[in-house]
C-alpha cells in the first residue's frame, strides 16, 4: 500500500513537471511565431523599398526575372505595431529531468 502511494505521488509530480514544460514550450513557440512574423514584415518592407529605389533610377539596370522563394508570399496576415519580446538570454529547461 505504501509503495502504491509513493508511485502515485511520483507520477503526479512527473505530470506536474510535464505540464510546466509544455506550458513553457507553448510560450516559446508563441514568441518565435511573433518574431518570424516580425521578420517577414521587415523583409516585405525592404522589398517594397528596394523596388521603389530601383524604379526611381531609370539608369539602373534591373533584373526583371528572378527566383522567388516559396516563403515570399506566406499568405498569413502580418500584425501591425507592437513588438515581440526578445528571446536573447532566455534559456530552455527542456532538457531538465523531473
Amino acid at each position: 500500500m505504501q509503495l502504491e502511494e509513493e508511485q502515485k505521488l511520483h507520477l503526479e509530480h512527473t505530470l506536474a513537471w510535464l505540464r510546466r514544460e509544455l506550458s513553457e514550450m507553448q510560450l516559446q513557440d508563441q514568441q518565435l511565431l511573433e518574431k518570424l512574423l516580425q521578420l517577414h514584415t521587415s523583409m516585405q518592407e525592404l522589398k517594397v523599398e528596394c523596388a521603389y529605389w530601383e524604379s526611381s533610377d531609370p539608369s539602373r539596370e534591373t533584373i526583371r526575372a528572378r527566383a522567388r522563394s516559396s516563403s515570399e508570399d506566406m499568405g498569413a496576415p502580418v500584425p501591425t505595431g507592437g513588438s515581440a519580446p526578445s528571446l536573447k538570454g532566455q534559456t530552455s529547461r527542456r532538457n531538465s529531468i523531473p
